[in-house]
């Protein structure tokens, strides 16, 4: 009987957890400081979680960004390997842009066939208006080297600049269900509008 009610005591503070893990708290940031100055200005915003900040000092090339828990900037910076505690990243598109007299990204018309040619599967797709401002979001189970499936969090945001767009991305903590981190993402991308 005590192994059970220990047994039980164990599952409901891991599950108490887990539940706590879900609920994570937002910040609202620029795009302007969300790339720390590195873009036109453009008048969008977006959420994070709010413990992330920007990390300053890492290697990456021009036009990239990350978020990440403050105390992860220095590991990642002298290892090149990025956190399992979570990180938000966005950069400037190069590969796809926003075709405005067609209303659309470059890759929408054949993003499902391209993915499941590289034997990945394309699980939500969401197209959304933030103020004048497409942007295309989506969630793939990206298949790695080994078989199993990674869920990729990421959007396009249209900066109206030209055919220019920002890629954006999520990466959740390492131990998020996948409902848990989908529910960030969407945090994420439902607050993408206009300032």
């Amino acid at each position: 009987m005590i192994s059970f009610l220990r047994a039980a005591t164990i599952l409901a503070m891991l599950a108490a957890a887990s539940l706590h893990a879900a609920e994570v708290e937002m910040k609202t940031v620029s795009i302007d400081d969300f790339f720390a100055g590195q873009l036109q200005p453009l008048p969008l915003k977006l959420d994070v979680p709010k413990d992330y900040v920007h990390a300053k000092g890492l290697e990456v090339d021009e036009g990239y960004t990350y978020w990440m828990l403050p105390k992860e900037i220095k590991p990642v910076a002298e290892s090149g390997d990025l956190p399992k505690t979570g990180y938000v990243w966005g950069k400037i598109s190069l590969d796809v842009g926003w075709l405005a007299e067609q209303k659309k990204f470059s890759h929408e018309d054949d993003l499902k066939a391209q993915l499941a040619a590289a034997g990945h599967q394309l699980a939500v797709q969401k197209r959304r208006d933030a103020g004048g401002f497409a942007v295309f979001a989506s969630i793939v189970n990206f298949k790695l080297e080994d078989g199993s499936r990674r869920p990729v969090y990421s959007a396009y945001i249209a900066t109206n600049i030209e055919s220019n767009c920002i890629y954006l991305s999520y990466s959740p903590p390492a131990d998020f269900s996948a409902a848990q981190a989908a529910k960030v993402w969407d945090k994420i991308v439902e607050s993408i509008s206009k300032k």
